[in-house]
């Protein structure tokens, strides 16, 4: 599976804006479910979080934006390099593994640097089981963003090369030589 340089900014970017619809989603659903349960609990308190819903997004967003899009291209190199070793591998489920668990990765080490950076300025860390929780969320919500940005730009690029795609391609330079040496590493 060789690709270009501009196939894997295509897949940095959309697994990045994935990452944003990901989050928006998450705590949509944390919301109504908090909702949910507190009614269930005790009846209505006259306090909704879905009522906060619209500042909590944008806040959110606007943190998660530029934290995310920094550790993205902070951790681009590590990331190239990985889909420069899998490029001779055909298995998707290996592609789709090992991105899973780089994205993973990467955001278990950005939710740790936020984590020390928290600490610094305020003196006091999260508490250890809200901490976490969010490094669960925010690990499985990078792994899939990872993951299906991945698979857009790889079906983007089959596409292109079948001549099925009837979208203008931005033209790439590619690298002859890489193309033949992949074709002859491949079993």
């Amino acid at each position: 599976m060789a690709f270009t340089r501009d196939e894997f900014v295509m897949g940095a970017v959309s697994s990045w804006l994935f990452f944003l619809g990901l989050l928006a989603a998450a705590e949509v659903s944390v919301a109504v479910v908090s909702d949910v349960m507190g009614s269930l609990r005790g009846g209505p308190s006259g306090f909704s979080s879905v009522g906060l819903l619209g500042p909590v997004l944008l806040i959110s967003l606007l943190i998660a934006a530029p934290i995310s899009g920094v550790a993205a291209l902070l951790t681009a190199p590590l990331i190239r390099r990985l889909a420069w070793r899998l490029r001779t591998r055909r298995s998707p489920w290996l592609h789709v593994a090992a991105h899973a668990a780089i994205g993973a990765a990467v955001a278990a080490l950005t939710i740790v640097v936020l984590q020390l950076c928290f600490l610094l300025w305020t003196d006091a860390a999260a508490p250890v089981p809200q901490f976490a929780g969010y490094c669960l969320i925010a690990a499985a919500l990078t792994a899939a963003s990872t993951v299906l940005g991945w698979a857009v730009t790889v079906r983007n690029a089959r596409r292109w090369d079948s001549g099925r795609s009837t979208a203008r391609r931005i033209q790439a330079r590619i690298d002859r030589d890489a193309v033949m040496e992949d074709g002859a590493l491949e079993p």
